[in-house]
């Protein structure tokens, strides 16, 4: 696999700074009322999780690249000779995914595990080999993340 190190920066700081909002707005939640903990601390967990696996990503990364051919040789291998294939079948997923929330097509199990799915085996070029993998991932992240939710944490998925 080709590692793009520029990309990996410039996608890694833009999820830090969607998080750092998102901490910046849960440091303001309100306490919670029904539960001990209330309503802030796991968003506020998560992002700054995700803000701290951001920064080694962009630290290593960017060691990486300053260590090797140059940043110009880097810039050319970045954006010449790939196809926009992942990204556009990326989009399109999702809006159709967004879309069958809103709309109730079916639970919201159902819904995530097709996703997935077929987002996995797209992104791997629906080799025949990753089917039953990704049939896998799909089926434990989906309908383990509806459980979570709705019996866990109480809270009300789309139908």
């Amino acid at each position: 696999m080709h590692r793009n190190p520029v990309t990996e920066i410039l996608v890694c700081a833009f999820i830090a700074l969607i998080c750092m909002v998102f901490f910046i707005q849960a440091w303001s939640l309100p306490p919670g009322t029904f539960e001990p903990l209330g309503s802030g601390p796991v968003p506020l967990a998560t992002a700054a999780i995700v803000i701290i696996c951001c920064l080694v990503i962009i630290v290593s990364r960017a060691r990486t690249l300053f260590r090797g051919v140059g940043l110009g040789h880097q810039f050319k291998n970045e954006f010449t000779g790939r196809s926009p294939y992942g990204p556009l079948v990326t989009l399109g997923l999702t809006v159709v995914y967004v879309t069958a929330l809103d709309l109730n097509v079916a639970s919201f199990g159902i819904i995530t595990f097709v996703f997935l799915a077929i987002l996995i085996a797209a992104l791997e070029n629906f080799k025949p080999k990753v089917f039953i993998p990704a049939l896998i991932v799909a089926a434990i992240v989906s309908f383990g993340v509806e459980y979570m939710f709705t019996n866990v944490f109480v809270i009300d998925l789309p139908a």
